[in-house]
């Protein structure tokens, strides 16, 4: 498949949204205490993301920020 639309690519998207699907599997790898209080996903901007915001054992907010970069097409060899 030819990428020829990137900002964002169907791809990119189609990968965002599956990070932020995968939300519940992610939550069983925290430590007990540890804790997801919102995802964000933003799939309309050139590099789609999704913003997980955690609560650490001590009560600290957070941020993780997962970005989707698809590099150009490159012909490879086989």
């Amino acid at each position: 498949m030819r990428t020829t639309h990137y900002n964002p690519s169907k791809l990119e998207v189609d990968f965002a949204k599956a990070i932020e699907a995968l939300a519940p599997q992610l939550l069983t790898k925290l430590d007990p205490g540890e804790e997801v209080i919102n995802i964000e996903a933003v799939h309309d901007c050139d590099n789609p993301r999704v913003i997980y915001k955690l609560k650490d054992k001590e009560g600290d907010l957070h941020e993780v920020v997962v970005q989707i970069i698809q590099r150009p097409d490159v012909i490879v060899k086989q």
